[in-house]
């Protein structure tokens, strides 16, 4: 058997953490607000509000534009905030808009809470909705993301690194040993 084939586990075995441990985390709504002309406030507890996370089929645009709010969303593993992204959330047409520019509908339950939560708050005004088929007027922006929890943990990072690390030097100990023997 040849050098590579014994090393084939063991390079395997060393990466597999490197793939498995991102995918492991389970999508979780962990924070939530709820954005408007004039600001954003928290939603307390935005898991019992819509469910476990806030997601739904493609669909179509709005067929006109309408008031809409911004939801400034922060999603984890349970126990902290690993990523958050801002979206577009039109009530009248119960439909919310991807990061990608893609509209989705999420299910009646979170329609009908992201229709309350909409209720009590001044909405952006129907003119400023970016729609395909309509004139493009500027949107407000939204409110900028915290810096803290966003992107991969850094010891997540630090252990990739040291895998491909790892990897690279493979090659020179083989060749090392093939010379030498």
């Amino acid at each position: 058997m040849t050098p590579m084939r014994r090393l084939a586990p063991l390079l395997l075995a060393l990466a597999a953490p490197a793939v498995l441990v991102p995918a492991a985390h389970a999508k979780e709504l962990m924070a939530l607000k709820a954005c408007g002309p004039d600001g954003c406030r928290d939603v307390d507890d935005p898991s019992r509000l819509v469910g476990g996370v806030i997601e739904g089929d493609p669909g179509e645009p709005p067929s006109g534009a309408a008031p809409f709010m911004r939801l400034r969303i922060g999603v984890g593993d349970g126990e902290r905030v690993i990523t958050r992204f801002t979206t577009t959330f039109v009530p009248a047409a119960g439909l919310m808009q991807a990061e990608d520019g893609s509209w989705l509908r999420p299910d009646a339950v979170t329609v009908s809470a992201l229709r309350e939560l909409a209720r009590g708050q001044r909405l952006f005004p129907a003119a400023a909705l970016r729609l395909p088929a309509l004139p493009r007027a500027e949107a407000p922006a939204p409110p900028a993301a915290d810096a803290a929890g966003d992107g991969l943990p850094g010891w997540l990072i630090a252990v990739g690194a040291a895998l491909l690390a790892g990897l690279a030097l493979v090659p020179i100990v083989l060749a090392r040993r093939a010379s030498a023997g």
